[in-house]
Formats: structure tokens, sequence, C-alpha cells
């Protein structure tokens, strides 16, 4: 289920131009490659450009960062859907327990997922992302970077905060927005260090590790959706799946208190601090 990085955003000079070679990134997987891992790298690549975006949105000003944000919103829709689809299919060839249903249910809405991508989905997806890749080429920014970007992880800091509260329910929905939340902070922290040379590493480790976890417990919860629905006499499995997710709970909560315990205004003192060294 865990899925290390290895992508990293490119040394460039700005916010605009990191915006812009992730797009050129993610138009140029889709172009080439529509197999099972350039529809992954395509979707982490979607999640970044929508980071940058969160980053940009002092120089985008509300109204373009929403209409951009939901066209990267749009694009990625396809992507998850057979991400999602074969990725659960790999974790169930993990369980201990199998249920053959289950494994047939997956099989069909794969193919399904396949073959409206590679009908209308990928064009969906393509289209969507040069309409933001020409908008930005266009963009006469409102704000400096510097200062869009503090605001920017400030703002996801916090609702990463508030998000981290309402997750103590463990509600399946809450826990989601809650995993969006920290991978959208990781994704923000990556691409202030590769732009700006701003690091702040054990933030960026603790974003990294709670991301992994929430991810994993997401990809839980779907399967466990999935088994509700295509085979409910099979316990076993069932009692598994909400072992492992119990266990992830718990790491979560440990790690996301460590992530969260600073106010977000400090979170961004430290940030602008960083933007007056000499470099």
């Amino acid at each position: 289920m865990t899925h290390r990085r290895t992508h990293q955003t490119k040394t460039v000079h700005s916010l605009h131009d990191a915006t812009l070679s992730l797009i050129d990134g993610a138009i140029e997987t889709l172009s080439s490659r529509h197999d099972d891992a350039a529809v992954h790298a395509a979707r982490k690549a979607a999640k970044r450009i929508r980071a940058a975006l969160r980053l940009m949105r002092g120089c985008l000003g509300a109204a373009a960062y929403h209409r951009e944000n939901r066209r990267v919103r749009d694009a990625a829709k396809p992507l998850a859907a057979v991400r999602d689809a074969f990725m659960l299919r790999r974790i169930l060839r993990k369980m201990p327990s199998r249920s053959s249903a289950l494994e047939g249910g997956l099989k069909l809405e794969y193919r399904r997922e396949r073959q409206a991508f590679s009908g209308q989905g990928l064009q969906v997806a393509l289209v969507q992302l040069r309409a933001t890749r020409q908008h930005l080429v266009e963009l006469r920014p409102m704000a400096p970077e510097a200062a869009s970007a503090v605001e920017g992880v400030g703002n996801t800091y916090r609702a990463g905060r508030k998000a981290l509260v309402k997750a103590k329910s463990l509600d399946d929905g809450a826990l989601h927005e809650w995993c969006k939340q920290a991978k959208y902070l990781l994704n923000e922290l990556e691409i202030l260090r590769a732009v700006f040379g701003v690091d702040l590493r054990k933030l960026r480790r603790r974003a990294d590790r709670l991301a992994v976890i929430l991810g994993d417990d997401h990809d839980l919860s779907v399967l466990s959706v999935k088994l509700r629905r295509y085979d409910v006499t099979a316990p076993r499995l069932a009692k598994h799946v909400e072992k492992l997710r119990r266990r992830l709970h718990r790491r979560a909560e440990k790690q996301g208190k460590k992530l969260y315990r600073l106010p977000a205004k400090a979170i961004k003192a430290t940030i602008a601090a960083h933007f007056l060294k000499p470099r």
C-alpha cells in the first residue's frame, strides 16, 4: 500500500515556472504512455500542481485560483478512478484471506475504468491541463510569490489542524479530508524547498509520514466499501482490514500531534524568516 515518492520537482527559480514544469511533465506522461504506472505518475503530478496553485493563490487572485484548481481537479478525476481500481486489486492480493467475489468485482471495475479512461477520460485530462497551462503562460502576477507562498502554507497547515480535530471521530470522510490536507502540506513544502531553498526538514518528514499512513487507511476504507458491495460473507477478511485500520489510526493520531503541534502563525513566521536569510 505504501508508495514512497521518487519524483522531485526539478530546480526552477519561481513558483510560476515550477507549476508549468509540473504541468508539462503530466502532459508529456499522458501523451506518451497510458499504462497504470503512467496514470499513477500523472495523478501524483496533478496533486502537486494543485499544491503549487495553492501557493500561487495570492499571485493568481481568488477567481483565477478557483478556476484553475477546478480544472486540474477535473483532469485528475479519471486518473484517480483508474488508480483506485488497480491499487485495490494489488492490496487485495496481499491479504491473508481472499474473496473470489470481491476479486471478480474489482476486476470488472478495473476494466470499466480503463475503458473509460482510454476513451474520453484521457482527452478530458489533457484538455484541462493544457487550458491551465495556457492561463499560467499569460499570467500577470497580482502579488509577490514569496508572500503568496507563506500565506499558502499557513492556510494549508491551519486546514490540516482543523481536519485533525474532525478526524478524531474516525469518520471516513473526515479521515480522507485530513489525508488530503496532509498531502497538500507535504507537496507545498517540497515545492518550497525546490524553488526557494526553504527546507523545513522536520515538518516535511512528519507530513510525509502522516500522508503515507492516511493514504494507506483511505485505500483500506475504499476496500471495505467494495467488500460490503461484492461479498458480505467474508468476515475474516473484513476483520483483518479493520484491524489494519485501527493500527493506522493510532499511528496517524501520534504523528498528527507531532505535525500539528504549533499554531499556523508560527509556521508562517518560520517560513517568512527563511526568505529573509541571504542565499
